[in-house]
């Protein structure tokens, strides 16, 4: 009989054999999910970026709009459409 027990206690149970395969598929499971959110906090940083650049560019068209076009008036804050300037003479 101790010769059973030990070859029992020296082969992993299949119980603890599934157990260590789930935990091996939830460890990559989570080294994916990591991954995946590296790239998206990379590609959030890259549109706040561009969004910010092209604010800068409106800003600057704008500036030299205001320069070149005397006529220019800026829209005000809360206005949602443009004004229209009565040319008539």
């Amino acid at each position: 009989m101790a010769a059973i027990s030990a070859t029992n206690s020296a082969t992993p149970s299949l119980q603890s054999v599934l157990g260590r395969a789930r935990v091996e598929q939830a460890r990559r499971e989570a080294d994916q999910a990591e991954a995946r959110a590296q790239t998206l906090r990379q590609q959030a940083d890259q549109a706040e970026s561009d969004a910010q650049q092209s604010q800068g560019r409106w800003r600057d068209l704008s500036q030299r709009n205001q320069q070149v076009d005397p006529t220019y008036l800026p829209r005000q804050q809360g206005q949602n459409a443009g004004r229209i300037l009565d040319l008539s003479v």
